[in-house]
């Protein structure tokens, strides 16, 4: 007797398309790179598993959890961050083996590559549902800016009256939400909680870690003067 399908799951059949990319990030150069990378793997010129000097590899469970939503995941997910791989790939999502792959690159910078392990994972609860490639992208961002970037949180950060944003402040937000500043940025014009005019002014500013000042105790000094030093900073720098 065949076993009756759960609801809000969908019967799916990923060997009739057989391998294939799901959806590219960046540019025509990334995605070169990332058709090169894919036909190399089907073609068996290397190989993804074991883990090892290629890659390291992980399961996305914990994303998919964290994402939400009851999407038609293919079987297992998986995640490969790709070493000695070209600086100007970012990463893609593919059906390999009927199974689901996350492929970015692991030398990108943290927060960048943390935002695309989750797009491109939700992509893939998604794809089924969204044919056109443009529409499939916009919609994995959208749950990605629900689940990471809640609209209180955003908030938290900004004011209407803010015109300036020190580069060190930046760097903590992007920090905060483990996503790129810019991507922040666009969350937050698109609740509203910004301006067309604050979008475009703080997509200028480049994220940096604070440096530290030079501390310098006088023999007059006192352990009052040292931790005034040490606690008190200026927004404006």
């Amino acid at each position: 007797m065949a076993r009756k399908q759960p609801k809000n799951q969908l019967l799916l059949d990923f060997s009739v398309r057989g391998n294939r990319i799901v959806l590219h990030l960046g540019q025509v150069e990334s995605q070169r790179l990332a058709d090169q990378l894919f036909e190399g793997l089907v073609n068996g010129d290397w190989m993804i598993e074991p883990a090892g000097e290629v890659a390291d590899i992980s399961y996305a469970q914990d994303i998919v959890h964290q994402i939400g939503h009851k999407l038609p995941y293919p079987e297992g997910v998986k995640i490969a961050q790709l070493h000695n791989v070209d600086p100007n790939f970012k990463g893609f999502s593919a059906i390999y083996r009927q199974k689901g792959w996350v492929f970015v690159n692991a030398s990108s910078e943290i927060n960048e590559r943390n935002y695309h392990i989750h797009l491109l994972t939700v992509s893939l609860g998604l794809h089924t549902l969204y044919y056109n490639v443009n529409s499939l992208a916009a919609r994995s961002e959208q749950l990605i800016f629900e689940a990471l970037l809640p609209y209180k949180e955003v908030e938290s950060f900004f004011r209407t009256d803010i015109s300036k944003i020190p580069d060190f402040l930046a760097n903590d937000i992007a920090n905060f939400f483990k996503v790129p500043f810019p991507m922040v940025l666009k969350r937050a014009l698109a609740l509203k909680i910004i301006s067309d005019e604050q979008y475009r002014t703080f997509m200028t500013i480049t994220p940096a870690t604070a440096k530290p000042r030079e501390l310098f105790l006088s023999k007059e000094g006192s352990i009052d003067d040292l931790e005034a030093q040490l606690f008190s900073r200026d927004l404006g720098e």
